[in-house]
């Protein structure tokens, strides 16, 4: 996938053919993502185009009401990541701005939709707004684009039963810890994207080695223990998790620290993608090592039963860079 970063509108470019693309800031890919990305697929296709997305490369509240900003559920490079994983063959990340939150509708649409970009086709959600005090709305820009014969789809919302699939909605859950239920929502596990990093060695003296995670962004996700399984070397591995600040040895920084069942190499520097799949328990305190390592023998056997069922899941074949 062609991805291209930007601050400014006169670097908003490429050279595509046709470009049919789906806009929105997609925080988590979710169900609702997916079908407006479906659309600007099969759109592309109608019109022999070429499929892209316009995203975001913050939430552009952390620049409008930095206050208001939510936790972001899936940081730029695993959203990119995600998308290609839907069939885009390029992307446009902007950087938000004061600038960029200053356009006009009007001008959004013809400026940089219509004569910058050159769209053939657009899809977008229900919902959708832009502009300045994001003043544009679903009816705006269709009699824009009609005017100007871009084609347009507009995509209803998506349920699940009667619930709309939404981002405020999967960040609910995930800060709950409830990461079972955000699956059926994000239509795949709630995954992380980190790095390597060195650790105290507490759990290798334990035997149970880890690999400390630093990662992007704050992780909207509850801190406990869960199961799940990490993208390592282009190979998926089971694996144990803790989110939090390990008050066994004084608690320290948030972080995530990950148990590869079978694992022992460092993974310093490494970048890698993790998947949670279950929630086994809250992070807790416990009086001694002894204890500690007594309770991740526990953890280790409740997880099996999550490993397995996710044997049958698709896993995308990703290939990160260090």
């Amino acid at each position: 996938m062609q991805v291209i970063r930007a601050a400014r509108p006169e670097e908003f470019a490429w050279s595509l053919v046709r470009p049919v693309v789906a806009i929105g800031t997609m925080d988590g890919v979710h169900l609702g993502h997916q079908a407006v990305l479906a659309s600007a697929r099969e759109l592309a296709a109608a019109l022999h185009g070429t499929a892209a997305v316009l995203t975001f490369a913050q939430h552009p509240l952390e620049v409008v009401r930095p206050a208001e900003a939510p936790a972001v559920i899936t940081p730029l490079p695993l959203k990119l990541l995600l998308l290609e994983g839907c069939g885009m063959e390029a992307a446009l990340a902007i950087e938000f701005s004061a600038a960029m939150a200053a356009v006009e509708a009007e001008a959004f649409v013809s400026d940089i939709l219509f004569k910058r970009l050159g769209v053939a086709g657009l899809a977008v959600g229900h919902d959708f707004g832009f502009g300045r005090g994001r003043r544009g709305t679903v009816t705006l820009l269709t009699s824009m684009a009609a005017s100007a014969g871009v084609s347009l789809v507009v995509v209803p919302p998506v349920r699940l039963g009667e619930q709309v699939v939404s981002s405020r909605h999967v960040r609910g859950l995930l800060a709950a810890g409830q990461v079972a239920e955000a699956r059926r929502f994000l239509g795949r596990p709630f995954a992380v994207l980190g790095q390597g990093q060195p650790g105290a060695g507490r759990g290798r003296g334990l035997g149970f080695p880890t690999a400390n995670l630093a990662l992007l962004g704050r992780p909207v996700l509850k801190d406990g223990v869960y199961a799940g399984r990490v993208l390592v070397r282009g190979e998926y591995r089971d694996a144990v998790m803790n989110l939090g600040v390990a008050p066994t040895f004084g608690a320290g920084a948030r972080r995530l620290e990950i148990h590869i069942a079978g694992w022992a190499a460092p993974l310093y520097g490494e970048r890698l993608v993790v998947y949670i799949l279950e929630r086994l328990r809250d992070e807790a305190r416990f009086p001694d090592a002894a204890a500690l390592k007594s309770q991740l023998e526990r953890d280790l056997a409740a997880a099996e039963a999550v490993w397995e069922a996710a044997r049958g899941l698709p896993w995308p074949e990703w290939t990160l860079q260090a």
